[in-house]
């Protein structure tokens, strides 16, 4: 395996980061996120703990109330790295996990769809276990982000262009559970590792 970097943080979406205007349109609003100290991987999405032992359910999680699950898309993961790079591009306002991916790993290099592949593994530094996650797939932007990440309303060629900026992983990837193991608890301070063929 060859590691990846340390998690940062974890976090959720309470509610979907997309707020629908009287207009219409939409805009990008990160109010919901939630930094916790854990969180819990499951099939069906993202289940936030926090230091009480509450459970929160993420919004892409399949039994949200306003659940945004599509299928493709229950686990979220960002890096560092990518945040220097749309940081350099479009301002300091793009503090790390500000897009919304539930895991945030600290590292260096940038990663694409090809160098990640298809396979991480989360390695837990409280006790060892190794969870996998696979169908790894870059997060798609979506306009409103665009707008967000340029700090202004843009015009078609300025909306297209960041679009394309921010596609092949620099938004960060979606991904799924490939296994069930009894826990499934990530937090701070746990290693990610690409997993080779």
């Amino acid at each position: 395996m060859q590691e990846i970097g340390i998690i940062k943080f974890v976090q959720i979406q309470q509610e979907s980061l997309k707020e629908l205007l009287a207009d219409g349109t939409q805009k990008y609003n990160p109010t919901p996120l939630l930094k916790l100290s854990k969180i819990r991987l499951t099939a069906e999405g993202v289940i936030g703990i926090t230091d009480q032992n509450d459970e929160i359910i993420d919004v892409h999680h399949m039994h949200h109330s306003n659940s945004r699950y599509r299928g493709d898309n229950p686990i979220s993961i960002g890096f560092s790295s990518h945040y220097d790079k749309m940081r350099a591009e479009m301002g300091e306002h793009l503090k790390d996990g500000i897009a919304g991916e539930s895991i945030i790993v600290e590292c260096n290099p940038l990663y694409t769809v090809d160098t990640i592949g298809n396979c991480i593994a989360i390695k837990s530094h409280i006790n060892g276990q190794l969870i996998h996650l696979n169908e790894i797939i870059p997060i798609p932007p979506c306009e409103p982000f665009s707008r967000f990440a340029r700090a202004k309303d843009l015009i078609p060629a300025e909306t297209k262009s960041t679009l394309q900026f921010l596609s092949g992983g620099t938004r960060g990837f979606y991904m799924k559970l490939e296994d069930t193991p009894d826990n499934t608890i990530i937090q701070a301070g746990d290693s990610v590792y690409i997993v080779g063929d």
